[in-house]
């Protein structure tokens, strides 16, 4: 009778997470579908300069630098169904007024920019209370396959992604706004049925909002692991996003791909990404997560080696090789995301997820931006060659860092009294 009693609440719990996973799916793939279509609009539908559409994509990260510190005390102190849901619902009303206005010919530069920057902050916001969830929702023992699926969902969005916002505005340029607000509007519907478990809230008076964030940033440096893996997550970010942007350039610039040929090179990565996603719950090890963690990141920071050899003349063989290339750096980063996202939930109590989310954010797209201007910087210097295997040698050195720090911490945390 107890065994059957913990299977129907175990089935129960599953229902309440795979309902919240749908809802995510349709908030996802708006979501990817958004980060494309807005430059793509700037460009195609309102014929903007270069650095106009430049600004419009700017202003999509922008408040993920901003919000997103703030969003972890917000995440923390309310109800984070709730959150999300009204972060989904504001999105689609915002979508739909913009899609609107695109129909009668009034959408202006101004007002585009100012979209992106609401929506941008709709998402950052969103995206915090998102991971925050996921402890309050996924069944005893099964954050791992709660995280995998989340994972694949972000994984199936990003390859469909651009090519769905690619062929709603060669249908319509209004049809992208309206699509992407019933996406939007389906996941906060989907939400409303979801019932989280109570997360309890601090007791007492309030701190200053600063003192809350530092809070959040003083639990993660007390706690050997997770800023292990925050200096992992930023380091990896930086020097991954460079060697994404001197990739892209060296791709059309000295392999004369074109651009889809291009895409097609990402979408491998994004085929690793679901493979890793679907599978990253079946790995185990008998040392621990640890293990896990290094196997996986160690093939995302060593596979991008090979993109300074990819060999010129063959358009074929260049998309074969650095297709392969991706594919097996997509699959091990989404292990290890998988793993360290639930690692990270493991240690942080429930009313902290919000805060320790957003340093994890804050850190990464801080990183980001960085990685991304670092690839400018060493294109103009050096060879792409040279440029691509100097971000690489920090890929990897960053890793070998990890892997120090990482197996200290577990050995400690072994052989601790």
């Amino acid at each position: 009778m107890a065994s059957q009693l913990l299977e129907r609440e175990q089935h129960i719990s599953w229902r309440q997470f795979n309902n919240y996973w749908a809802s995510q799916s349709f908030a996802q793939a708006a979501g990817q579908v958004l980060n494309v279509g807005f430059p793509l609009i700037a460009a195609a539908l309102l014929d903007l300069r270069p650095s106009e559409v430049a600004v419009t994509t700017s202003l999509q990260f922008i408040p993920y630098l901003v919000v997103t510190p703030i969003a972890g005390i917000i995440v923390d102190r309310v109800n984070r169904i709730r959150l999300v849901m009204a972060c989904h619902a504001l999105r689609a009303v915002l979508l739909a007024l913009v899609g609107l206005l695109a129909a009668n010919g009034s959408l202006s530069a101004l007002v585009l920019w100012l979209t992106v920057f609401l929506a941008g902050a709709l998402n950052a916001l969103a995206s915090v209370g998102t991971l925050a969830l996921v402890p309050d929702l996924a069944p005893e023992g099964g954050l791992a396959k709660a995280n995998s699926r989340l994972q694949l969902s972000m994984s199936i969005t990003q390859v469909i992604g651009p090519s769905a916002a690619g062929l709603l505005l060669a249908i319509s340029g209004n049809l992208v706004f309206f699509a992407i607000a019933l996406a939007f509007g389906i996941a906060a519907a989907m939400i409303v049925r979801t019932r989280a478990r109570e997360v309890q809230k601090e007791s007492g008076p309030a701190d200053s909002w600063l003192a809350t964030i530092v809070a959040g940033a003083r639990f993660v440096r007390r706690t050997t692991t997770l800023w292990v893996l925050l200096l992992q997550m930023t380091l990896f970010n930086l020097f991954e996003q460079a060697v994404i942007t001197l990739f892209m350039l060296f791709a059309l610039r000295e392999l004369d791909l074109d651009s889809t040929q291009v895409g097609l090179v990402f979408g491998a990565g994004a085929i690793g990404s679901v493979a890793g996603a679907w599978l990253a719950p079946r790995f185990t090890s008998a040392r621990g997560i640890s293990t896990i963690l290094l196997l996986s990141t160690g093939l995302a920071s060593i596979a991008p080696c090979a993109l300074p050899f990819v060999p010129q003349g063959s358009p074929i063989v260049s998309i074969a090789v650095s297709g392969l290339t991706f594919c097996f750096y997509g699959f091990g980063l989404t292990v290890f995301n998988v793993h360290s996202n639930t690692l990270r939930h493991e240690l942080a109590p429930r009313e902290l997820q919000g805060r320790l989310a957003a340093v994890f954010r804050t850190s990464a797209f801080t990183s980001i931006a960085l990685g991304a201007a670092l690839g400018g910087m060493l294109a103009e210097h050096i060879p792409f060659r040279t440029a691509i295997g100097t971000a690489c040698t920090g890929l990897v050195s960053a890793f070998v860092l990890f892997a120090i720090l990482l197996t200290r911490a577990t050995s400690s945390t072994t052989s601790g009294p």
